[in-house]
């Protein structure tokens, strides 16, 4: 007989070194995700939960020169794998024939560089 472990919206993830902020988006051991809690770079407890789900939607801040409209399709700078910020760290095209998208836009980014996205968690698409 099989029982629920869990609704499956967030897995548990070990943070690097840093500062992490609630909801902001990450890449992290793999999977893409909005952080749920804060880490200041002295936290020595660096384990914690990241929401993966593609059910809700966030509002996220975005690189400045990234000009993202509704429908649109968002990945890492540095391709799947490595630790990444979606502040800082996300393009409007792949960085390699395969990437998966990282989030698709809800809302179009605003004057203060936020816009609306879902989450995606995909495997490599074909090139």
């Amino acid at each position: 007989m099989g029982q629920l472990k869990t609704d499956g919206r967030a897995v548990d993830v070990t943070w690097p070194a840093g500062i992490i902020t609630f909801g902001d988006l990450y890449s992290v051991n793999g999977w893409n995700g909005i952080a749920m809690k804060t880490l200041a770079a002295a936290d020595t407890v660096r384990t914690g939960a990241m929401e993966t789900s593609s059910e809700r939607i966030w509002y996220v801040k975005i690189p400045a020169a990234l000009a993202a409209a509704r429908g649109a399709y968002l990945y890492w700078a540095n391709g799947a794998g490595v630790f990444q910020r979606g502040d800082t760290d996300l393009v409007a095209a792949a960085a390699t024939a395969g990437d998966a998208p990282v989030a698709l836009v809800e809302e179009a980014v605003d004057a203060n560089d936020y816009c609306g996205i879902r989450v995606l968690n995909v495997g490599p698409v074909a090139a």
